[in-house]
């Protein structure tokens, strides 16, 4: 004999379906948490773009009480801000040219304007020598490191009341020479 109770117990009893209000119920906390996070986002974007629109009011309070030509000195002071912080991260590089071309030079000879191409590979000098025979010593100086000076040019000369020679040329490195002391400095 069978129990009564263990053969009921076997019998597959029918269940309410539970997981269409499981799942009912995942959506709709899911929709409120989304549409929380819209309106929520939504409302600081707003609270955003209204400081915004008060600092874009400031900022037009200021300018407006600057006049054209102050403006036009900020800008100018800009650029040269710009072009100084250039030349302060250049500097190490032409420093270092600067090094070779003090190697080359004569020791009575002093320069008074230099113009520089690393395209071209030349500098151009502006100077004074005590006399003629220095100053021919520094151009010979020069010449003499084929390694490094390809030609010298000498465009100008004159001898001023004090009896000095104030001349002008330009030195044209070989190939590479320049790009190679800019190398140097990295």
């Amino acid at each position: 004999m069978v129990d009564r109770t263990a053969m009921e117990s076997l019998k597959t009893k029918e269940l309410p379906p539970t997981w269409p209000k499981g799942l009912l119920t995942f959506f709709i906390v899911i929709f409120l948490v989304v549409l929380g996070a819209y309106f929520g986002l939504n409302f600081w974007n707003q609270n955003q773009v209204s400081k915004l629109d008060i600092l874009e009011d400031e900022f037009q309070n200021i300018r407006s009480s600057f006049s054209i030509d102050e403006e036009q000195k900020v800008v100018l002071f800009e650029r040269k801000l710009n072009a100084l912080n250039n030349l302060l991260n250049n500097h190490i590089y032409f420093s270092n040219i600067l090094s070779l071309f003090e190697e080359l030079t004569h020791p009575q000879v002093y320069y008074s304007r230099l113009d520089f191409s690393l395209n071209k590979n030349f500098i151009s000098l502006n100077g004074v020598a005590k006399d003629q025979g220095i100053l021919s010593e520094a151009i010979n100086g020069l010449i003499n490191n084929p390694e490094k000076v390809k030609a010298v040019v000498l465009k100008e000369m004159q001898i001023d009341l004090k009896n000095l020679v104030n001349f002008s040329y330009d030195i044209y490195f070989n190939p590479n020479v320049l790009k190679h002391q800019l190398n140097e400095g990295n």
